[in-house]
């Protein structure tokens, strides 16, 4: 069993589980992500659609590159998204047929081309707090509402996969967050209770994850500097970096 402080508060941990998106990764990867998936749409159509409708029905702003993070793209799932965009091109005047094509030949395009590495990178402090966790024995998992695959590829871009024992995506679970099943099922795999688990994530779903789970705390990351706190209304603590949190012998 291992200490983490924060804000001066010390807990006796076992496990902690992260998020995904904006909590292992930069979140500005999900912006370019979606700048071309739209882009991509509007290139292989002959039919003009308002790109910035279907950017708003994902939360985020085409135009200045901002997001909601209470909106889809920060919280849905990737089935949630197509289906979103898919509905974009039908309120445009689309048979719901052919914007379901229109939306999943899109996607496999991007899939196929969209230059990941170029815009990948981890969120703030980090890595450093990965390998202080590994050398206090604290086994880690991710819970998110990406896929495994896609989540797994993600890490092995950052290399940074080894650091984590269990990977709980939202296609292994029969609901996803903020329902506490992912959190069982990772905890199962570790061998550990969720009361002597960490919950670290971007969104009030974790929040409420952690919550619904019986996890020890729930802890709100913030890795943009201009980007408010008020959406983590259920965190126990919000932290901009993991530099904050300081793991200690017990």
């Amino acid at each position: 069993m291992s200490v983490v402080q924060i804000n001066g508060v010390e807990y006796e941990i076992d496990c902690i589980l992260f998020d995904k998106d904006g909590t292992i990764i930069d979140f500005n990867l999900w912006l370019y992500w979606a700048d071309a998936f739209i882009d991509m749409i509007a290139e292989k159509s002959d039919v003009t659609y308002n790109k910035n409708l279907l950017a708003d029905a994902l939360g985020f702003s085409y135009k200045n590159g901002i997001w909601d993070p209470k909106g889809p793209l920060a919280i849905g799932s990737q089935q949630d998204l197509l289906t979103i965009l898919t509905w974009g091109l039908y309120q445009q005047g689309t048979p719901w047929d052919q914007a379901y094509k229109k939306v999943h030949d899109a996607h496999q395009l991007l899939e196929d081309t969209f230059k990941m590495h170029a815009y990948i990178k981890p969120t703030n402090g980090l890595l450093s707090f990965l390998q202080q966790a590994e050398k206090h024995a604290i086994k880690m998992g991710v819970v998110t509402s990406d896929n495994y695959k896609k989540t797994l590829k993600h890490l092995n871009a950052l290399g940074i996969a080894h650091y984590f024992s269990t990977i709980v995506g939202h296609d292994l679970v029969h609901r996803g967050k903020p329902y506490p099943e992912m959190v069982y099922y990772a905890c199962e795999r570790l061998n550990v209770s969720p009361e002597k688990t960490l919950i670290i994530g971007d969104s009030n779903g974790d929040m409420i994850l952690g919550k619904n789970s019986g996890a020890l705390a729930s802890v709100g990351i913030i890795s943009s500097p201009e980007a408010q706190t008020n959406h983590l209304q259920d965190a126990d603590y919000i932290i901009s970096d993991y530099q904050t949190m300081t793991l200690i012998e017990s």
